[in-house]
């Protein structure tokens, strides 16, 4: 990854800076809700959240579609992404919305997510393409609802019930998406180890032929200078 100067000021990436920039003001009002809980602050925190979430979107589209995707934009996307989910899941189980069954849940699975995409990148030397897969999608997309409607679940009992649902098969999504990015993984180290491109490569993913040929001609050369004298 090269991160350049010019990749600093890009919209995609000043949208995350303003998600980051979000995630303290979120936190704040949620944590003066459980303390004197006032609706304004509810509705703020809410609105924050949304408005962050919307970023995401935004930034993500501005990207693809602008040609302004950058190695830093991959790193801290995601970041400012999982903070404010699971900053969001937090803060709703410290006010009694959210079970904290569903915020553990999610939370090991993006920590295991981490962990397994870091390992396979490691045993691939970063051949492994990371590919987001139907399960993922859909699920990021239920538990984002859930999340929402987690907001208000204090204001009626049906909608307690409905969000409860929505949150149980947002687990089970998000628990098969863990399943199958990982098949996913293994298959492609697999079929990678078995192409013996990985002997050809170091650490880093680089060719190390191109090392070879170049200490190989720095060594002609080197003949060749003491052949003419």
């Amino acid at each position: 990854m090269r991160f350049e100067k010019k990749d600093l000021f890009t919209i995609p990436n000043i949208l995350t800076y303003i998600r980051f920039l979000c995630l303290p003001f979120f936190v704040g009002l949620m944590a003066a809700y459980k303390v004197d809980p006032v609706g304004a602050y509810l509705y703020a925190g809410f609105g924050i959240f949304v408005f962050a979430s919307v970023t995401d979107i935004v930034d993500g589209y501005v990207a693809r579609h602008f040609n302004q995707v950058s190695d830093l934009g991959k790193v801290i996307d995601p970041i400012a992404d999982k903070l404010l989910q699971c900053l969001g899941m937090v803060m709703l189980v410290v006010i009694g919305a959210l079970d904290w069954w569903f915020m553990a849940i999610l939370i090991v699975k993006e920590i295991l997510m981490g962990v397994f995409s870091r390992y396979f990148m490691v045993a691939s030397k970063c051949q492994v393409h990371q590919r987001s897969n139907i399960w993922g999608k859909v699920g990021a997309f239920v538990n984002f609802v859930g999340i929402v409607l987690a907001f208000w679940v204090g204001f009626s009992e049906i909608l307690h019930w409905i969000d409860r649902g929505i949150l149980i098969v947002g687990c089970v999504l998000a628990v098969i998406a863990l399943v199958q990015y990982n098949v996913g993984y293994y298959r492609q180290l697999r079929q990678i180890r078995a192409s013996g491109v990985l002997d050809t490569l170091d650490k880093s993913g680089r060719p190390l032929i191109a090392e070879h040929s170049g200490s190989e001609s720095d060594d002609d050369a080197s003949s060749d200078s003491q052949e003419s004298r």
